[in-house]
């Protein structure tokens, strides 16, 4: 809360900032598994398997011919005993194939206290591990961008792109979504919500929106954490500017009254 006369900013929580994976239209598609919660993107893949076999067939051209080069895929590796080295070659191979037609990224759950995705690893092996991927095919790079060639610049660019949408619901995900009312003589003059972030990043971008003369607001604001100070607080501002008001309003007679002396 900060108080800048006659106005007074108030930053809270945004309690009702919907989940970015439901309710926006996405660049990229987040894909999720786990047995407790569901996460990103709704789907109807039954495990990870099914869903990285669907994207190397569609990325190896689909139909027959992806199916085909799936199975070839499947057989060659189709040995015992299975090595630790035999899996990471396959799933290499696997991934090699998708990224000629996507651009993907590993999505990490860390289920600690709360929840936390990222495209990085948690590096935490009790309580994180990667729980999807996310990703967007060529042709929508190319349309997002509208070129015609995704170089290695667009693609990083892309990655760029789904990295925020991660960052974005982690933060709908630890609740860090804020809002702001903006009061002048009591009453809201101004507000916007869906600021996502931490708070001191929330607040940097919540500066872009307030008005120019309140914008130094936004350096002074302090925490208060019950209900009722911010009640007594903006009854109190509410009634410092009714008098002020009320002042002007008694003193402009006396003005016009002398006006006409002196005229």
């Amino acid at each position: 809360m900060s108080i800048q006369e006659p106005y007074l900013l108030i930053v809270r929580h945004d309690d009702f900032f919907p989940d970015p994976r439901r309710e926006d239209e996405n660049f990229g598609t987040m894909i999720c598994f786990h047995r407790r919660y569901s996460l990103g993107d709704e789907h109807g893949y039954k495990n990870s398997d099914e869903l990285i076999k669907d994207l190397y067939i569609k990325a190896a051209g689909g139909g027959e011919q992806g199916e085909q080069k799936y199975e070839d895929l499947m057989d060659r590796f189709d040995v015992w005993p299975v090595t630790l080295q035999q899996i990471q070659a396959k799933n290499q191979e696997l991934m090699s194939e998708i990224e000629k037609a996507y651009v993907v990224l590993p999505v990490y759950l860390l289920d600690h206290s709360g929840l936390s995705v990222s495209t990085h690893s948690f590096n935490d092996p009790w309580d994180s591990g990667q729980t999807g991927i996310i990703f967007a095919s060529l042709d929508k790079v190319r349309e997002e961008y509208d070129v015609e060639t995704v170089t290695p610049e667009i693609r990083s660019k892309a990655e760029d792109l789904l990295r925020g949408e991660v960052e974005q619901y982690d933060a709908y995900l630890n609740g860090e979504c804020y809002g702001y009312e903006l009061y002048k003589s009591g009453e809201v003059v101004d507000s916007c919500w869906g600021f996502t972030g931490a708070f001191d990043k929330a607040c940097e971008d919540i500066v872009d929106y307030l008005p120019d003369g309140c914008r130094g607001m936004i350096k002074d604001l302090s925490e208060v954490n019950d209900a009722p100070s911010v009640i007594q607080t903006l009854m109190k501002h509410a009634r410092i500017q009714a008098a002020q008001a009320e002042k002007d309003h008694n003193r402009e007679p006396q003005q016009k009254s002398l006006e006409a002396v002196l005229s």
